[in-house]
């Protein structure tokens, strides 16, 4: 009996221990249309957290961004994201830049993720999010 319990432990710590990220990947190439790629691993992030607007400029050198994400769902959703930076070749840049930021969208609420990329190599983001 103990061993039963002892596995069916081992079980719920394994799946509770799986990372779930989604990612939403725009590419900013000389001002021409961002494309935008959402790929995940959660169904319910999927599903329920869309990416409806971005926007990008250039503060001096820096590449800024603006992206606004809609809780399209009926219930409260909370997360942690943070922006990738990518070079021109796709490489990330400044691995230990940000943190994880956590946020809180209520249903049908939006939020505007706003970042200034950390040195002028920067030509695309990734945004992850996880739950």
């Amino acid at each position: 009996m103990r061993l039963r319990q002892f596995y069916f432990l081992l079980f719920v710590l394994l799946l509770s221990a799986c990372a779930v990220n989604e990612t939403a990947r725009v590419d900013a190439i000389d001002g021409e249309k961002e494309k935008e790629i959402l790929e995940s691993d959660s169904g319910f992030l999927a599903a329920s957290l869309k990416i409806i607007d971005t926007k990008t400029t250039k503060a001096g050198d820096l590449l800024r961004i603006q992206a606004t994400l809609k809780n399209a769902s009926r219930q409260t959703i909370s997360f942690q994201y943070k922006v990738k930076w990518l070079d021109q070749d796709g490489f990330a840049v400044a691995l230990g830049g940000r943190p994880w930021t956590p946020a809180v969208i209520t249903p049908q609420e939006q939020l505007n993720v706003q970042a200034v990329a950390p040195n002028a190599s920067v030509t695309s983001f990734t945004i992850q999010v996880q739950d």
